[in-house]
Parts: C-alpha cells; sequence; structure tokens
C-alpha cells in the first residue's frame, strides 16, 4: 500500500469503529489545524489559511457525525480509537509543525497529503473488511477524502501561483474518449522520466495528479468520472512513492 509506509494494524469489524476512527481522524486534524493558527502570529496570512482548514475539517467531523446518527442512532466516542490512526498522518503532522518555513504552499499540500493517506487508509479498510457494509462505508469514506484532496490540491495550486507569480495551464478534458488519449501521453511522459531517473519525474508526477483532478473536476459522464478516479488513484500512489523514493536518497 504505497500511500501508507505499513498497513493498518487492526481489522475493523463494525460499522461503530469504522466511524469512531473516521471521527478521530477529523477531530486530531481540527486539532492541529487550530494549533498551527495559533502559532502564526506573525504571518497572518498562514494564520488565516490554517482556521478555514480547521473549519473544513470541523464541517468533516460534523458530517461524519450525521452518518453515524443516521447509520447507528448515536454517534461513536472517537478517543477510545486515537491510537489506531495512520501513523503516516502522526508524521505529516509533525513536519508541518516543526517546519521553519513553512509557507501556504508547503502547509497545503501536507494538508492534501493527509488527504490521499486517509484515503489509502480506508481503502485498504474496504479491501479488507468481512462485513460488507463496513465495506461499503470505508469504500464512501475513501471517496470523500479523495474529494477533499481535490480541493485541498486546486487551493495548493493557487497558492503555488501566487508564491511564484507563475503557472504552467494544464491541459483539460470533459469526457472519457480525451482522457484517454491524454492519459497516454502524461503517462509515457512520467514513465520515460521515471525509467531515465530524470530530476523531472517527481514535478511530472505531481503534474499528472494535477491533470486528473481537474479532469475529474470538469467530467460530464459516468464512464469519465470512474476513468478520472482510477487515474487519480494511481497517480497519488505513484507520487506518494517517489517522493519517499527520493526522500531515501537524500538521507
Amino acid at each position: 500500500m504505497p500511500l501508507l509506509s505499513q498497513e493498518p494494524s487492526v481489522s475493523v469489524a463494525s460499522m461503530e469503529e469504522l466511524l469512531a476512527i473516521a471521527l478521530a481522524m477529523e477531530e486530531e486534524a481540527v486539532h492541529r489545524y487550530t494549533m498551527l493558527a495559533e502559532r502564526q502570529g506573525n504571518t497572518p496570512p498562514l494564520a488565516t489559511l490554517f482556521r478555514q482548514l480547521a473549519a473544513e475539517e470541523s464541517r468533516h467531523v460534523t458530517a461524519v457525525g450525521n452518518c453515524a446518527g443516521a447509520l447507528l442512532g448515536h454517534v461513536p466516542p472517537a478517543t477510545p480509537v486515537r491510537w489506531l490512526l495512520p501513523p503516516d498522518i502522526a508524521r505529516s503532522w509533525e513536519e508541518v509543525e516543526a517546519s521553519a518555513t513553512l509557507s501556504p504552499y508547503k502547509a497545503l499540500s501536507i494538508a492534501v497529503l493527509n488527504e490521499e493517506r486517509a484515503f489509502a487508509f480506508y481503502s485498504y479498510v474496504a479491501a479488507h473488511a468481512a462485513a460488507p457494509a463496513v465495506a461499503r462505508q470505508a469504500e464512501a469514506l475513501a471517496q470523500e477524502e479523495l474529494a477533499h484532496a481535490a480541493h485541498l490540491r486546486r487551493a495548493r495550486r493557487q497558492a503555488y501561483h501566487q508564491e511564484r507569480d507563475t503557472l504552467s495551464p494544464l491541459p483539460s478534458v470533459e469526457d472519457a474518449r480525451g482522457l484517454r488519449d491524454l492519459a497516454i501521453t502524461v503517462e509515457d511522459e512520467v514513465d520515460a522520466a521515471v525509467a531515465a531517473a530524470d530530476v523531472r519525474a517527481l514535478a511530472l508526477a505531481e503534474r499528472a495528479v494535477d491533470i486528473y483532478s481537474l479532469a475529474l473536476d470538469r467530467m460530464a459522464d459516468t464512464e469519465g468520472v470512474t476513468l478520472a478516479q482510477a487515474l487519480l488513484k494511481a497517480a497519488i500512489e505513484r507520487l506518494v512513492h517517489l517522493r519517499s523514493h527520493s526522500a531515501t536518497h537524500v538521507k
């Protein structure tokens, strides 16, 4: 499971346990973003960004709580399952908190990565759940995290534009046929760069994620949405793998 450095150590057996974990993950995000906002006294734009992220995660807490109320008749406590949270997400929080050169772009990059790892976590749970209802709900949560990541990725791209004062336009398509043709070119470029150990490989992999995210936003047909989701999932997993490989070689 490339997005996470290790498989989750727990088997989620019930709907209550799954939703308790979901609440714990969202509540932890609210807590961390709020704490980060309070630490940015000398950087008002960053403080505002973290408050906005905390507010967004608060809405996710409410949504999961509403889901639990509808499915279980009550909202399970999140505290008992905090130790089950993916360790990779905890490390991401530690990285952003320890950064001495934090910028809106970097902060949003960490936020995107955490959403992607949450997506991987729920996808793993969905694939290994014994109960069909738990598998279906885990898959629904995975798709929600994928949507959250796409939203944050757009915000990150805007931050990049503001910080670098330049932004190359992304190619876009609106149907499955156009996306298939575009994906051939995109994947060939990334594969060639990776095979040649080209220094541009990471940047091209990042661009592929952005392209498929934009395509997912613009798809007008069900076939296109399904294809864009599959391409985006694979591109995210490849990007995290390349990042991990790059970090290992730097060390």
